[in-house]
């Protein structure tokens, strides 16, 4: 029996009462407060039977459907001593005694709280409400003790987290040794258990020594159990995590943990598969991808086949791949001697124009070149004075036999060699200047001949209207074949190749037209098509080799780049060198691939033939066979192999059969998304787990 003070009368309740969850005694509550009168009517016994019938009430409305408490009545928050809170109840009354020295202050403060708040509603004394809270708690963590002691952890580890992330240093978090952060944090975990110990037991020397010693040991030991809890913890935490990504995929846990680690070790950009193209594969985005499908395609089976044949297919379309991209580029490519034969042949075209221009020509002054070319030939020496001597007697003018003919015929001497007077033949004479100059070498002879040449020229413009017009479009044709010529060297690593500068200049001087040219010249037209012909000419006899391709082309420093974007523009230029850059990766793993692969095919037919199994391509081989980058490779392989061979071993070829099919995947394929996600791993941060076992080790001693 029990009672309760409902409008300051008091009333007795059984033991009905005493079982009935909280929600039905606020039902009965409020059932007999409707019941008394309101006065004490002094009648104990009727009291009583009031209470019994409040009670029935009560129990027939949470039983037969009638109002609710949750209908409006409140719950109170105080309840009769003896009450089990449960196990939630008692997980969060423990955490706040849990607290590491202040928990149970905070603990006493909590039960004050609730016996004020208690009292308040049932109007009994505090004093008594606060020992039935305190029942009513020991009995609750007496019921529950795995709740009491999770929510004691629980409020360890809130107490001593903030510190230790407001105050890192104080717990030898970042300390420069793991001895100094043992050091550290054996002081802080001794203080901190000791100055607990002591509050909990009252001042008790021997408690507060004895707590002071265990937080001693448990910060010695925190540094290193720490770190090893928070990698055990996220090691977990991960396999889950590549589980769930491996069942969303539909694909083997234990293959997609290969190609997770090894996209993670190779930090692979996710972006760049796309910027591969569509020939591009998931294998191509890192030495430790590369590796794992060379191993994988030196194994028998399925996988093999899946990689092999992803390899052949598009190292067979490699030729017809580049150059059906460099034609969507830049154009299909020209033939240098057919564009030069045209130019060639408009030349020729021009000589009716010539014989128009010379029609109205009168007779030309040869004398002043003569004598400047007798002045020259006496000073100079060697070829230079060779050359002048030859032009000097191309002014001579031979009689005919019809001026030897007319001659006799009107009894006057024969004709003697006099100087030309025609138009015609001084045009002549300039243009075997111009088929001397051609051929000419040596900086003083070309300097003989181009002043001899101008002279020439001078007398021509000077004595014949209209020739510079001609002049002007032979000239044209001339640069233009140059300029063919000119394009085909540009990206030649030779001294003749021009500098990107110079090539800058000749472009923009080029377009300029000469003379008496009309509108731009074609030049840096001709400059583009002789060194398009010159990447055809390259792409033909280089393209079963596209490492050489890429080198030629592209070149070892920036100068091809550039002169590429002088000739091209830069849109175009980054496309040519994208493409070759692609290409070349496409060849190196196709190398990897397929040639590791080969070797370690080989080895092992070998070995069966002699028995032996001792042998292989390790290490010390690659280092013979490529030095350190072929070392580097036979390592990543050997390590992919290793793991390949694991898998096999078990029987698992269909996880081999998935990773192959994931390697050979390309930007389509869902597999690079998800293994990237997997490389994350949980979100789970090992740090994170650290600092929790370093608190939960700090704390251990803190609470009992």
């Amino acid at each position: 029996m029990a009672t309760l003070n409902i409008q300051g009368q008091k009333v007795k309740v059984d033991d009905a009462f005493l079982s009935m969850t909280p929600e039905q005694q606020n039902a009965a509550v409020q059932e007999i407060a409707k019941s008394l009168p309101a006065a004490p009517d002094g009648d104990a016994a009727a009291a009583d039977e009031r209470a019994k019938a409040g009670i029935a009430k009560a129990q027939q409305i949470m039983d037969g459907g009638g109002p609710k408490p949750e209908g409006g009545h409140k719950v109170p928050d105080y309840q009769p001593p003896g009450f089990d809170m449960g196990a939630g109840g008692t997980f969060l009354t423990s955490t706040g005694e849990g607290i590491p020295i202040a928990g149970p202050l905070i603990d006493k403060g909590l039960t004050a709280a609730a016996a004020g708040i208690g009292s308040a509603i049932s109007g009994e004394p505090y004093s008594q409400v606060q020992g039935d809270m305190a029942q009513m708690q020991e009995t609750s963590r007496a019921a529950h003790p795995v709740a009491k002691t999770l929510g004691n952890v629980t409020g360890a580890v809130a107490g001593t987290l903030p510190a230790m992330m407001a105050a890192p240093e104080a717990f030898g978090i970042g300390a420069a040794s793991v001895p100094a952060q043992a050091l550290i944090s054996a002081g802080t975990g001794g203080m901190i258990n000791a100055a607990d110990s002591a509050v909990r037991s009252g001042g008790d020397p021997r408690e507060t020594f004895k707590g002071g010693l265990m937080g001693l040991g448990a910060g010695l030991a925190a540094p290193v159990v720490g770190p090893l809890i928070g990698k055990g913890v996220k090691a977990v935490a991960d396999n889950l995590h590549i589980g769930s990504v491996a069942r969303a995929l539909g694909l083997d846990k234990r293959a997609v943990s290969v190609l997770a680690d090894a996209a993670r070790q190779d930090a692979v950009d996710p972006a760049k598969l796309a910027q591969l193209g569509n020939d591009g594969m998931l294998m191509d985005l890192g030495p430790n991808m590369r590796h794992t499908a060379g191993a994988i395609a030196a194994t028998p089976g399925e996988g093999k086949a899946i990689v092999r044949n992803a390899i052949g297919a598009r190292d067979a379309d490699a030729n017809w791949r580049i150059r059906s991209a460099l034609d969507e580029t830049l154009g299909e490519a020209p033939t240098p001697s057919r564009i030069i034969d045209r130019a060639n042949t408009n030349q020729q075209r021009l000589a009716p124009e010539y014989r128009e221009a010379l029609r109205d020509a009168g007779p030309v002054d040869t004398l002043p070149i003569a004598r400047y070319l007798e002045t020259e030939a006496q000073t100079l020496r060697g070829e230079p004075q060779r050359l002048v001597q030859r032009v000097r007697s191309m002014l001579d003018h031979q009689p005919t036999p019809a001026d030897v003919a007319r001659a006799r015929a009107l009894g006057q001497p024969a004709p003697g060699t006099t100087l030309v007077s025609d138009a015609a033949e001084l045009l002549n004479t300039r243009h075997a200047i111009d088929d001397m100059l051609e051929t000419t070498q040596g900086t003083n002879a070309v300097n003989a001949l181009t002043t001899a040449r101008q002279a020439v020229d001078d007398e021509l413009r000077a004595s014949v209207p209209g020739i510079k017009e001609v002049d002007a479009k032979y000239a044209e044709l001339a640069r233009q074949k140059e300029a063919v010529q000119r394009g085909q060297s540009v990206l030649s690593s030779g001294r003749e190749a021009p500098r990107p500068d110079e090539l800058a200049t000749e472009v923009q001087r080029g377009a300029l037209p000469q003379g008496l040219q009309v509108g731009p010249s074609a030049v840096p037209l001709r400059l583009r098509e002789g060194a398009r012909a010159e990447i055809e000419r390259i792409v033909g006899t280089n393209a079963n080799d596209r490492v050489a391709l890429q080198r030629l082309i592209k070149g070892e420093g920036d100068w091809n780049r550039a002169r590429l974007s002088t000739l091209f523009g830069s849109d175009k230029a980054q496309s040519i060198i994208n493409l070759l850059d692609r290409e070349k990766l496409f060849a190196d793993t196709s190398n990897i691939v397929t040639r590791n692969s080969e070797s370690a095919a080989r080895i092992a037919a070998q070995d069966a033939i002699s028995g032996e199994t001792s042998r292989g391509f390790g290490v010390p081989e690659g280092f013979i066979a490529g030095g350190v980058r072929g070392a580097a490779r036979a390592a990543g392989l050997r390590s992919a192999e290793k793991v390949v061979s694991a898998l096999r071993n078990g029987g698992n070829d269909k996880a081999i059969s998935q990773m192959a099919a994931a390697l050979t995947s390309g930007q389509q394929s869902p597999v690079l998304a998800a293994l990237m996600k997997a490389g994350q791993g949980s979100r789970l941060q090992q740090s994170q787990v650290d600092r929790v076992a370093r608190a939960l080790l700090l704390s251990s001693t803190e609470s009992n």
